[in-house]
């Protein structure tokens, strides 16, 4: 079974199956404007899935989807391929030991535990990324976020991710930035962060100013990088712009599980 990085390329049912197109082995329209519907819901119910009830909503969403196929038809055989990747809707969680724990206090909220989102789905502790249209470093990706257990973000969903560049890959005290930092003129990179902060109000956008990350230890061996970080960001919306406000007591402890450091 193909764990829930199907999430991401299912949402293709919606743009590809539409009732206002032609399909060779199609019946009644109307039902296939139901049946194109019923995905569209099966899927975003699927898309909350949570280690208790993952079977359930993912042979929902099967189900809507075989219904499309019948309604609608499958001439490019695209509906019946997704079908297979669900395989039996059996959850697979790999590597169970990995740890991926942030903890952060945001304008004087504490958040003690925060993993990457989706994370009791996915399992993954890091990502890594490049930036190579700014330098030629390779990046780890932690990311913390305090609604993990769903993939569709809540109201009042905080998320605070960190890239580290190969060239902080040590202990030490680094800048932390407010994006992504170029080499040019001999700068070196630096970490940098991204925040999402929804409070249910008026201020639904955040961004970030500049801050320090600590990393207290990088072990190849255990595989793991730990530290800690802080730093201040501002938020907006149609009110206007309101802070600075400031994320203190920043704390990470990541598994590098990546294929990267095999």
């Amino acid at each position: 079974m193909k764990k829930l990085n199907l999430i991401f390329c299912l949402v293709i049912v919606n743009l590809t199956f539409n009732c206002s197109s032609d399909s060779s082995d199609g019946d009644d329209p109307i039902d296939c404007t139901e049946a194109t519907q019923a995905v569209a819901t099966a899927l975003s119910d699927f898309n909350d899935a949570n280690e208790l009830n993952y079977a359930d909503k993912c042979n929902a969403y099967k189900t809507a989807l075989q219904n499309l196929q019948q309604s609608c038809g499958d001439e490019g055989v695209d509906i019946q391929a997704i079908i297979d990747n669900l395989g039996d809707c059996t959850l697979v969680i790999s590597n169970p030991t990995n740890e991926a724990l942030m903890t952060a206090n945001l304008d004087g909220e504490q958040f003690d535990v925060m993993k990457p989102n989706g994370y009791n789905l996915f399992n993954s502790a890091i990502g890594m990324v490049t930036y190579s249209y700014a330098n030629d470093d390779d990046y780890i990706r932690i990311q913390g976020n305090s609604t993990y257990q769903n993939i569709t973000p809540s109201e009042f969903t905080k998320e605070i991710t960190i890239w580290i560049p190969e060239s902080s890959w040590s202990v030490g005290t680094y800048n932390l930035a407010d994006g992504v930092v170029y080499d040019d003129n001999g700068v070196m990179p630096t970490p940098h962060y991204g925040i999402v902060y929804f409070n249910n109000d008026d201020y639904p956008q955040a961004f970030e100013n500049e801050g320090s990350i600590t990393i207290t230890e990088f072990n190849l061996v255990d595989r793991v990088i730990r530290g800690t970080f802080e730093f201040t960001y501002r938020r907006s919306g149609d009110a206007g712009e309101i802070g600075p406000f400031n994320c203190t007591n920043g704390t990470f402890d990541y598994s590098l599980d990546a294929d990267y450091f095999d």
